[in-house]
């Protein structure tokens, strides 16, 4: 650490050299197309000097301070001298124009500084010349609201939502549909689960602009259908900058809590969130004789069969699981904290500019759920004349959960010329949770006639990511040429999960039954190597016409592996003085999995061998499975402008998808599952000016949606808390999607929007997950149903509101409001057992974790004199689809709202997440933020509900969070 502070405090006394100048910068873009602008003019006629727009239509000037006369020439664009722009000492003045395009020699336009809007530039970049119907945020923005990672940020996007703060959702469908990428190259996930990367790894500190493309050029990725999520990092710095940033957060529900829990394994390195080995399976325990033959064992123990150096290695295997124990310790956790540094530069080296950045981020945080409730029901039973919910599993306790989350991104940019330059990101992400999930009275209706029933799950889940990427972007006359490749290392690590369970009698004390699960071992861990090519061409003809191509490849390989250790009480004398049995025991689970209660405890005064616990390899090969994603694209299209009015751009894209999962990587094969398939993916985009402030837009494409390998892997996820599997499926196919989308924009003046969108998107063999009730096991499984829907339509409104009254001439207005329709036909199977039960059951549900409405709103005020700002956001969303329902039960739904005192919701209304942020500059370089969150304390329930009464399937509570937040920046 004292290093790390010795890096620091060289930086900052680097500074002084560096504040006698200023920093003059700024983006040129084409008025008419939207387009950066390469090889400007930018001349300073005072100094004699100036600079040119690189081939990002960026320049940068260092100069005294001072008040300057700047001109910008093209030789195709009339010229503009922009006045009064003001220089400070080490500050940097951001000056963004626009230029027109000049078919004759023109008179030059002359404006002031003082009447530019540098917000106008960004906002006419990101959406009204867009190609695709798009929405962002730029780095001011996210600057000024106090966002300090991209998840945060993307939650002012039109139809955006953060699921768990790191999951974007675009228009209320799942992460199936949404893609996310950085720099162009899609960002890959560790979470077997999901198809879509976690983005609070990416510091605000280091992006430029998030951009979320809703419909579909066939320059994009053609696996999304909801949006395409694109990151922006900063490639050239303006000058040299430092950011420290560091926060404290007290939680109302958990800081200070002495009821939170821990695991008793705990090591050095855990507060760097890794695993030291204390909880890695040993070498040991695969293949092994005693684990795998135990009934062979138990035979020639019984019979006193077994020499002494046999049984010291038979208790070597036994007694070593004694070391991760199934006990926990309570503790009291203090604030939540977090440090970010960020840091960068730009040199000269004549023509040749190098720049570099840096963000280095860590933070720990606690969450305590004292009154977490997960309940399964299993469907509804006749009662009398009605029916009501049959009990299948009812778990009521708490939940304690440690996390960490460290990492370090930066870049270095190479810019040769104002025309070519090449690009090295490195991107390393280590997140580790530690949990402690202790359910307390109980009952499991599905396995035991009556009684309590308590268990607990003790886990540590590490996800590591490490992304080197390099690209390049070059000018050569009327080509534009990029690319980019990149290598992943991605994996998940899960090292001795612990469950046990059982039934607890009418004394208070712990027995085992045949119905339940005996404690158990388990391990799993991920690993995926992937590598990403990327080339685009774009060639001008003329001011009118384009025609850009390119091509797109990606390989995938994963290793998965599952391994499961099993308690064995077989063979064991409860009676024996030697031996301390589970119900003596009575939840002292320290002395009964102890070492001097398990393997071979002694002899009897008979001589006979004592027999303590045991364990069995229980792992199933089928669980463990190599998979391969591979996707290789090519694509052509075209941009004209047909008019001035009318643009029209499109084309085709051609996909190969070639996956495969072999199951069984220990030796036992069973069903392979794969898809070998070739897509053409059409996409035509029309854009009308109705004028210089509004634009009217038509889309029509195809894309798709493809599985993940974890649902084509045939093999049953089974859930601690006795929900039913979720089995994989090999014969799972892509699903293919034809969306329409019409958009109506207006950008009134600078900052200021309207929008208004529809859209259609029609589902052929979409990816459903179905609960199978017909089995012997109800459990859930990836089908492909028939054929799905979805329609709706956004609005988006930003507006200052001095308008209204001088008084509000420092508040901003801004809401976003999404509505979607949509529905997937249940499968055949699945509809039949349904109607044979309730012949009223609808032949069809929404998507999976599509909310029918969704709103953000944000009320904003900035000060820039007296360093003043604030901002009061609300986000909500209508109730989602979260599983199906077994038989005839009503499915299960999400949603943030409010328990009664029954613990059930009064309604399924939802409550708004309501956040509130004061921040005050100081000194210039320095500020203080304090925010609130869950202002309205709402908790996030999954419910059924059955003839208008609410079951609770799950429930827990965030707590409100009060985050105290200091920064120190250097420009």
């Amino acid at each position: 650490m004292k290093y790390f502070f010795s890096i620091i405090i060289s930086l900052l006394l680097a500074v002084p050299a560096l504040a006698q100048e200023g920093t003059l910068t700024g983006v040129v873009v084409d008025e008419q197309t939207g387009e950066e602008m390469i090889g400007v003019n930018v001349f300073i006629p005072s100094t004699s000097g100036g600079g040119v727009t690189d081939v990002n239509g960026k320049y940068n000037i260092r100069l005294t301070p001072g008040t300057y006369t700047v001109e910008f020439s093209y030789i195709t664009h009339q010229k503009k001298i922009v006045e009064d722009v003001e220089v400070r000492e080490g500050e940097v003045t951001q000056l963004d124009i626009t230029m027109s395009q000049s078919n004759q020699e023109l008179d030059e336009v002359v404006v002031s500084a003082r009447r530019i809007d540098n917000n106008e530039v960004s906002l006419l970049r990101l959406q009204k010349r867009s190609l695709p119907v798009q929405d962002g945020i730029s780095s001011e923005e996210i600057s000024r609201i106090g966002f300090s990672n991209s998840a945060e940020s993307m939650r002012q996007v039109t139809g955006a939502s953060v699921e768990g703060g790191k999951f974007i959702v675009m228009r209320g469908l799942g992460d199936r549909y949404s893609i996310s990428s950085m720099d162009g190259i899609v960002l890959p996930t560790t979470n077997p689960y999901r198809n879509s990367a976690s983005l609070d790894l990416i510091p605000s500190s280091m992006v430029d602009n998030i951009v979320v493309k809703k419909t579909f050029s066939p320059d994009l990725p053609g696996n999304f259908t909801g949006g395409a999520v694109d990151i922006t990092t900063k490639s050239l710095p303006d000058r040299y900058y430092l950011r420290l940033s560091s926060s404290v957060s007290f939680n109302d529900q958990t800081t200070f809590n002495e009821n939170f829990l821990g695991d008793p394994i705990n090591n050095s390195l855990s507060r760097l969130g890794f695993d030291d080995g204390s909880r890695k399976k040993k070498s040991d325990w695969s293949d092994n004789e005693y684990l795998n033959r135990l009934n062979l064992y138990l035979i020639q123990i019984q019979n006193n069969q077994m020499s002494d150096q046999d049984i010291s290695a038979f208790n070597s295997t036994m007694q070593s699981f004694s070391d991760r124990p199934f006990n926990v310790q309570q503790e009291t956790p203090g604030l939540d904290h977090s440090l970010n540094v960020s840091f960068g530069n730009r040199h000269y080296f004549g023509e040749t500019q190098i720049g570099y950045n840096v963000g280095i981020n860590y933070s720990k945080s606690f969450s305590q759920y004292d009154e977490r409730e997960i309940n399964n029901y299993t469907a509804r039973i006749p009662d009398g004349n009605s029916s009501r919910m049959q009990d299948f599993q009812l778990n009521n306790g708490s939940e304690s959960i440690d996390e960490i989350n460290n990492g370090l991104i930066g870049s270095t940019t190479l810019q040769f010329n104002e025309k070519n330059e090449i690009t090295f990101t490195t991107i390393y992400n280590n997140n580790a949770t530690e949990s402690v999930l202790d359910m307390r009275n109980g009952a499991y209706p599905g396995a035991l006639s009556s009684g309590t029933y308590n268990n607990r799950v003790i886990s540590f889940v590490q996800r590591e990511l490490f992304n080197n990427q390099l690209k390049g972007r070059h000018n050569v006359n009327n080509l534009e040429v990029r690319w980019s490749g990149n290598y992943v290392k991605s994996s998940q690590y899960e090292p001795n999960t612990r469950f046990i369970g059982s039934p607890v009698d009418e004394q208070g004390q712990y027995f085992f039954v045949r119905e339940v699960q005996l404690p158990f071992h388990f391990f799993r861990d991920l690993n995926d190597t992937q590598y990403n090519g990327k080339l685009d061409l774009e060639y001008k003809f003329s001011n009118k016409f384009s025609v850009k191509s390119g091509g797109f490849f990606t390989k995938k390989d994963r290793n998965f592996n599952e391994f499961r250790f099993q308690l064995e009480n077989n063979g064991t004398d409860p009676s024996s003085p030697n031996f301390l049995s589970y119900r003596e025991a009575s939840g002292d689970f320290v002395n009964y999995f102890s070492r001097n209660n398990t393997g071979i405890l002694g002899r009897d005064e008979n001589g006979d061998l004592i027999l303590g616990l045991t364990y069995r390899d229980q792992t199933r090969p089928e669980n463990s499975y190599e998979g391969s994603e591979q996707v290789t694209a090519g694509y052509l299209m075209g941009v004209w402008d047909i008019t001035d009015k009318l643009k029209v751009f499109g084309g085709a894209r051609i996909e190969h998808t070639d996956f495969s999962i072999t199951p069984g990587s220990r030796g036992e094969s069973v069903t392979e599952g794969g898809i070998n398939e070739v897509d053409i993916l059409p996409s035509m985009n029309v854009i009308y000016a109705l004028n210089e402030e509004s634009n009217l837009r038509f889309s029509g494409s195809q894309t798709l949606a493809r599985p993940n390998m974890r649902e084509l892997a045939p093999f049953a996820s089974f859930d601690l808390l006795g929900g039913f599997p979720v089995v994989g499926n090999p014969d799972i196919d892509r699903t293919n999607v034809i969306n329409l989308d019409m958009r109506y924009e207006i950008f009134p003046n600078a900052g200021e929007m309207l929008a208004v969108s529809a859209f259609y998107k029609d589902f052929t063999n979409p990816i459903v997950r179905e609960l199978d009730v017909a089995s012997d096991q109800p459990q859930y499984q990836f089908v492909n149903t028939n054929n799905g829907r979805l329609f709706g339509f956004e609005m988006e409104f930003r507006k200052e509101l001095g308008f209204i009254a001088d008084a509000l001439n420092n508040f901003k207005f801004s809401t976003n409001f999404t509505y979607t329709n949509s529905r997937v036909d249940l499968g055949e199977s699945e509809l039949e057992t349904r109607r044979n039960l309730d012949p009223s059951i609808k032949s069809f549900r929404p998507f999976p974790f599509q909310s029918p409405y969704l709103v953000n709103m944000m009320l904003m005020y900035e000060n820039s004199q007296t360093g003043w700002d604030a901002a009061l956001y609300a986000n909500f969303a209508g109730a989602r689809l979260a599983a199906n329902g077994s038989g005839a039960a009503p499915d299960i739904y999400e949603v943030n709202g409010k328990l009664n005192e029954e613990g059930r919701l009064s309604s399924s209304r939802p409550m708004p997440d309501m956040s509130f942020r004061v921040q005050k500059s100081f000194l210039n370089r320095m500020s203080a933020s304090l925010s609130v969150s869950n202002l309205l304390d709402y908790s996030v329930v999954q419910y059924q509900e059955d003839a208008g009464t609410y079951f609770t399937n799950s429930a827990l509570n965030p707590g409100r969070t009060f985050k105290l937040s200091f920064t120190y920046r250097i420009n």
